[in-house]
């Protein structure tokens, strides 16, 4: 396989692929847990839901960074050049986006409503 964008997504679809169903599931829990918030408090206490993802959605993308290289076999001092370093920390900030967005809704739902 060629260095190329191409065949960087080829590996990383075949890498995600087996986890592409109970991703999807995720989703769609996560959308229903949404909706029975903004059904049930008909508002949102955003700033409180927002700053707790956020904080679980850091805490989750540094442990993800850190633990990348493990998962593929490799250790952090095989880390060499700068592309080694932007691939790991681009995974953890997606992770860590991505665990936010989906941590946001049930915390959310636990949250009392203030008004």
């Amino acid at each position: 396989m060629e260095f190329s964008i191409f065949g960087i997504l080829a590996v990383v679809l075949e890498l995600i692929r087996p986890i592409l169903l109970p991703l999807a599931l995720v989703i769609v829990v996560d959308l229903v847990l949404l909706a029975l918030v903004i059904g049930r408090h008909r508002s949102l206490n955003i700033s409180g839901g927002i700053i707790t993802a956020v904080g679980l959605g850091v805490l989750l993308g540094i442990a993800a960074a850190l633990y990348f290289p493990i998962w593929t076999g490799a250790s952090l001092s095989q880390l060499q050049s700068g592309i080694d370093y932007l691939g790991v920390i681009a995974a953890g900030i997606g992770i860590g986006i991505a665990s936010g967005m989906i941590l946001y809704p049930p915390l959310q739902l636990l949250m009392r409503k203030t008004a």
